[in-house]
C-alpha cells in the first residue's frame, strides 16, 4: 500500500487481492473502504491528509485536487474544510474534497465535490506526486465557493499569508476568469484581504470588527512605548481610539502562555492601551461581540488623547 505523507493511498480491492491480501484480512478491523471497491489501512496518523488521499484514489485522469485540500497539502493547513473541528470532537461537519475534472468526466463518490473546470498547465501544480491548483486558482475557487463574505475573506487571508497567493494575482486571474459562479463574493472580498492575518480566528475577529464600525485597523501591529521600548504585537489595533483586539486561541490557555499575556497586556494598559479580549464563544455570538467592540470603542475615543503613551508602525488592514 501506498503510503503518501502521514497517510495510505486507498487500493482497489481486485488489486489487494491479486497482491496476496485476503478477503478476511479486508473484512478485519484493520482496513477500511473509503469507497465501494477501495481499501486502505485504518492506521491514519493525519485524519484531514487521509480523506484528502481517499478521494485522490477516485480521481479520473485529469482530475485537479482543489480548494481547501489543495491548499493544506501545500500547507496552509489552518485550511481543513471543517475536519479538524470534527476530529477534534467539536461535531462540526466538514466540507467534501474538491476535484476539478475535464468537461467529459463524472465523480459520484461520497465526500467529494466536482468542478468540471478546463485547467491550463499554469493553474495545476503538483505535490507528492499529487496534481493540486496552484496558489492564485485555489483561492479563486475557495473565495468564490466561500458560504459567505467573511468566509471568503478568511480563505483569502490564509493563502496570502502562506505565500502562495496575492490580492493582486488573485484580482487579475478574477477578470480573467469573470464569467463564473461566485464572483460577485470574489470581487467584494479581495479589497478586504490581509496577509498580515495569522489565523482564521483573527481574519473572522476583523471582519466582525468592520461590522462594528472598525474599519481601518493595524493587523498584527508592533506596539512601543514612547521611550522606544517594545510592548508586544497586538493582532488588531484600532489606532485613533487605543483600543486593542486580542483573539485567545487554545494555546492561551496554557499556564505560561496565559502569565505572558497577562504581563503584556499589563505593559499596554499602563501605556494607555484597552485591550479587548475575544474567545471562539464570541465569535459565535456575532451580535453581542460588536456591542462590545462599538462599547469599548467609544470609551477609548473619550479618553483616547489623555492617556496615550504609545505609538506603533502603521500597517492599515
Amino acid at each position: 500500500m501506498e503510503y503518501i505523507g502521514r497517510g495510505f493511498l486507498p487500493r482497489r480491492r481486485m488489486d489487494l487481492l491479486s497482491t496476496g491480501v485476503t478477503r478476511a484480512q479486508l473484512e478485519s478491523g484493520s482496513w477500511v473502504s473509503p469507497h465501494f471497491g477501495y481499501h486502505r489501512s485504518t492506521q491514519v496518523r493525519d485524519p484531514i491528509r487521509q480523506r484528502i488521499l481517499d478521494a485522490v484514489a477516485v480521481m479520473p485522469y485529469g482530475g485537479v485536487l482543489g480548494g481547501w485540500a489543495s491548499a493544506y497539502l501545500q500547507g496552509v493547513t489552518t485550511l481543513d474544510g471543517g475536519w479538524g473541528s470534527a476530529v477534534a470532537g467539536q461535531g462540526r461537519l466538514g466540507e467534501p474534497v474538491l476535484v476539478a475534472i475535464p468537461p467529459n468526466s463524472v465523480v459520484n463518490r461520497s465526500g467529494i465535490r466536482s468542478l468540471r473546470a478546463a485547467l491550463g498547465s499554469e493553474d495545476v501544480t503538483e505535490v507528492a506526486g499529487i496534481r493540486c491548483t496552484v496558489g492564485v486558482r485555489t483561492a479563486y475557487d475557495l473565495m468564490r465557493f466561500a458560504p459567505d463574505l467573511t468566509e471568503a475573506v478568511v480563505a483569502g487571508d490564509c493563502l496570502i499569508h502562506a505565500g502562495l497567493a496575492d490580492p493582486a494575482a488573485i484580482a487579475a486571474y478574477e477578470a480573467a476568469h469573470s464569467r463564473r459562479r461566485g464572483v460577485r463574493q470574489l470581487r467584494e472580498a479581495i479589497p478586504l484581504l490581509n496577509g498580515r492575518a495569522a489565523s482564521p480566528p483573527e481574519s473572522r475577529l476583523r471582519m466582525i470588527c468592520r461590522a462594528a464600525g472598525l474599519t481601518q485597523l493595524l493587523v498584527n501591529a508592533p506596539v512601543h512605548d514612547l521611550d522606544g521600548r517594545f510592548l508586544g504585537i497586538v493582532d488588531l489595533l484600532e489606532a485613533v481610539a487605543g483600543l486593542a483586539l486580542e483573539y485567545d486561541g487554545e494555546y492561551h490557555w496554557e499556564l505560561g502562555q496565559q502569565t505572558r499575556d497577562n504581563h503584556r497586556e499589563e505593559n499596554l494598559e499602563r501605556s494607555g492601551l484597552t485591550v479587548l479580549r475575544v474567545t471562539a464563544l464570541d465569535l459565535r455570538n456575532p451580535s453581542g461581540l460588536i456591542t462590545r467592540i462599538q462599547a469599548a470603542h467609544s470609551a477609548c475615543l473619550a479618553s483616547a488623547l489623555t492617556s496615550r503613551r504609545w505609538l506603533h508602525h502603521p500597517r492599515v488592514a
